[in-house]
This record gives structure tokens, sequence and C-alpha cells, in this order.
């Protein structure tokens, strides 16, 4: 693999995500920001926060397909959330739909919670960086 996911000893022990992600080859692949939009650009789950988490989900598989690649590439992703307490709350069900595009895989995650997203619809959206073998 091109890239090494690590937890080193003296930071706490990670649930559902990898602290550091060493690259060490390969071809470095920037995901931009998926949000909830089906392939028509219509929002997806406009006030149902898992199903536009499911969809952005989905939409990152789609990206990294288009170029080849596998969800368990993604070395980073950055998951932008509109309302935490939501994400908080519905943990399971997000889980379940982060676990059918990748499986038990945890990249390195930073989770940060923000006022607004571009489109005021959406509540959640993540980017990525996978590395290509």
């Amino acid at each position: 693999m091109s890239f090494e996911l690590l937890n080193p000893k003296g930071l706490e022990p990670p649930v559902g995500y990898a602290h550091v992600a060493k690259i060490t080859s390969g071809t470095r692949v920037h995901v931009a920001g998926q949000a909830p939009f089906d392939d028509q650009g219509r929002v997806v789950g406009k006030v149902d926060f898992v199903a536009q988490f499911t969809q952005v989900v989905r939409n990152l598989k789609t990206a990294i397909d288009a170029v080849g690649g596998r969800p368990d590439q993604y070395a980073v992703l950055t998951i932008y959330v509109t309302d935490l307490a939501a994400y908080w709350a519905n943990k399971k069900p997000l889980g379940s739909a982060y676990t059918q595009v990748f499986e038990k895989y945890f990249p390195a995650i930073t989770l940060v919670e923000v006022k607004r997203l571009y489109n005021p619809d959406c509540m959640v959206e993540i980017s990525g960086i996978a590395v290509l073998d």
C-alpha cells in the first residue's frame, strides 16, 4: 500500500479513525467536499441527517471509483457537519452507512462542526485525500 495508517503510543486510543496517514508513494488524489447531492444535483434527505450522510459516503465511493481507486485508498477524510448533536444522536445508523461503503476501514479522520455549508439544505460534507498504488 502507498500509505500507512498509524496510531502512535502517547495518543488517545482512536475509535473510528487513525491518528496518522503516512504517505510513502503512489498517486495522490484530492476529492473535493462531497455534499448530499444526487446525480441530478438535488439535495438528498433535506432534513434527514442520516440520509444525507449516506449519500455523501456513496458520493465518495463514486468519486474514487471514477479514478480507478477503492474506498480503502482514502488516507484522509475531513467531515464537516452543521449539527454535531445530530451526528452523535445518530452514531449507530451513521456507522452502518459508513461501513456499507468503507467496511471496517478507518483512515485519518477529522470531524468539524461548522455554522453552515455552501448549500443551506446540506448538513454534512466530506472531503478526502486518497493514494492510489
